[in-house]
């Protein structure tokens, strides 16, 4: 019995993605996961994916729990992709929120499944979206709240919070930074050769300019008469009025 024409043309697409060593991520739930993590009124925080045979993809799941929540959801007989979203951190004058992408390859997973991932590797990071660290492992030590958010500090280039949140306890340092900040642009501007505008109150010497040879690039008061026109305005509308 012939197979549905609906079903010979998803068996033909499958087909062609792997031979092309692509990878199949058009499952409906993908794109709804990846919207809802990134949109900042739901409460899902993770969405993770798993294949689905050898060249498709498919959502796993969505969560809203802590990064320990998310790591536990990844096994290691399977290779996983997750979207995270990470919101505040230690530094808590930060309050952006950034996005991660992990590849987790399990240590069990076979040499013929660690090789598809490096092919499909960069589309599934083009279905997820911009992320501000990419990573991928194999021990769920590599993806601990602590390393994640210091993998984030880095690619930041910050770090607000100079210490203020040891033993646990955060206590804002925002006041302390803003004052050091002022005082030390005070010290360099004392230590500066520039010093502050001062506008003259005073009528400015008379001086002519001059160019390169010393000649005065101003004309004089004989020349510029030469160049003044002065007429009786009476005397040219009668002249016109003669001409016609």
């Amino acid at each position: 019995q012939p197979r549905p024409l609906g079903r010979r043309r998803g068996l033909a697409r499958a087909k062609k993605a792997r031979a092309m060593g692509s990878v199949d991520v058009s499952d409906g739930g993908i794109s709804t996961a990846i919207a809802s993590v990134r949109d900042d009124g739901t409460d899902d925080m993770y969405a993770i994916l798993k294949y689905d045979g050898k060249a498709k993809l498919i959502l796993q799941k969505t969560g809203s729990g802590s990064m320990d929540e998310m790591a536990g959801e990844l096994d290691d007989g399977e290779v996983q992709y997750v979207l995270l979203r990470v919101e505040g951190g230690r530094d808590q004058e930060s309050k952006a929120v950034k996005f991660v992408f992990i590849t987790w390859v399990g240590a069990s997973v076979g040499g013929m499944a660690k090789g598809r991932v490096a092919s499909h590797k960069m589309a599934v990071k083009d279905a997820l979206g911009w992320t501000v660290v990419d990573i991928q492992a194999d021990d769920k030590d590599d993806i601990s709240e602590e390393v994640i958010r210091e993998k984030l500090k880095k690619a930041s280039g910050a770090n607000y919070d100079l210490g203020s949140n040891a033993g646990g306890n955060y206590e804002s340092k925002a006041g302390e930074i803003q004052a050091a900040g002022r005082n030390n642009y005070q010290t360099l501007e004392k230590e500066s050769n520039i010093g502050p505008v001062v506008f003259e109150t005073r009528a400015l010497p008379k001086e002519t300019p001059i160019d390169l040879g010393g000649r005065p690039m101003v004309a004089s008061a004989t020349e510029g008469k030469k160049n003044t026109v002065i007429r009786d305005e009476v005397e040219v509308a009668a002249a016109k009025k003669g001409e016609e």
